[in-house]
């Protein structure tokens, strides 16, 4: 008797645990991909910064303009052939994973460099633009190398972190520093004649120096190996993470090129990098 009761317990449980993960299945195939919610909504709805100047920030009249916000509205053209069919949520960086994690924005965008570390937060899609650290250097000062650069006589525009002051003492030690908040009034700094230089990411080095041909250059030299900047959004939802990591890949690379190159040589000067070509 005590057999049979111990055999019936373990049947009811084992019953119980298959209903349960029957149940689970059914709720996870029943379970919307963002894609079909988006489309279902008839706008996308993005987060973004505000301060990230070429990728996002407020123009004289407080709108949201940049190589970020144009990117975007691409997006919500493939989707609903109306690139105005899209809603900005500004958020600070601190922000920026909630946003998606939490389901208020159906993605993430906005000068956001990858990191293993991040990954772990959100997910990401491959690159749409590639960055770095630059340096952006006054014409006058005739400076055309980190070499000429390390001097004494020359004044660098630096970011309050610790990684633009190790850059710093590695690249150019005996030059003088002065360190700021934001790029605008590193950006400030050089134009005064505060300083001569500046160092900050390659896209804003670009920027600045093509909204400002006959002041600025840009030294040939990186500070740092290649960094991507990609779009973020919540793990697990593989359909969605495919469709935007396949426009990415069509921008970059593909039949959106010409698209995407528009808004590369718009907010940075200068064409995009080469998308492949056929070898004969």
């Amino acid at each position: 008797m005590t057999s049979y009761l111990l055999r019936f317990r373990w049947a009811a449980i084992l019953f119980s645990a298959l209903l349960s993960l029957t149940a689970a299945g059914i709720a996870t195939a029943q379970e919307k991909s963002r894609l079909a919610v988006v489309l279902e909504r008839g706008k996308l709805v993005v987060a973004t910064m505000s301060t990230v100047p070429p990728f996002a920030m407020r123009d004289e009249k407080g709108e949201l303009v940049g190589f970020d916000i144009d990117l975007a509205r691409l997006f919500a053209k493939a989707l609903f052939n109306d690139p105005n069919k899209i809603e900005f949520i500004v958020v600070d960086a601190s922000g920026r994973w909630p946003a998606v994690n939490s389901g208020r924005a159906d993605f993430g965008i906005g000068g956001t460099t990858v990191y293993p570390d991040r990954a772990v937060q959100v997910a990401f899609t491959r690159g749409y633009v590639d960055s770095g650290i630059s340096i952006l250097v006054r014409k006058d000062a005739k400076i055309k190398s980190l070499a000429d650069l390390n001097n004494e006589k020359f004044t660098v525009a630096n970011f309050a972190n610790p990684q633009m002051a190790e850059r710093a003492k590695k690249y150019f030690p005996n030059a003088k520093l002065i360190v700021f908040e934001g790029a605008a009034a590193q950006f400030l700094a050089v134009r005064t004649g505060r300083a001569q230089a500046l160092q900050i990411d390659t896209p804003t080095t670009n920027y600045f120096a093509a909204q400002h041909k006959n002041e600025f250059e840009v030294l040939p030299e990186l500070l740092t190996a290649s960094q991507n900047n990609a779009i973020f959004l919540k793990h697990g939802d593989f359909t969605w993470w495919h469709w935007l990591d396949t426009t990415v890949s069509e921008l970059r690379s593909g039949s959106w090129y010409p698209q995407y190159n528009d808004i590369y040589q718009k907010w940075f000067g200068m064409d995009a990098p080469p998308q492949k070509f056929y070898l004969k």
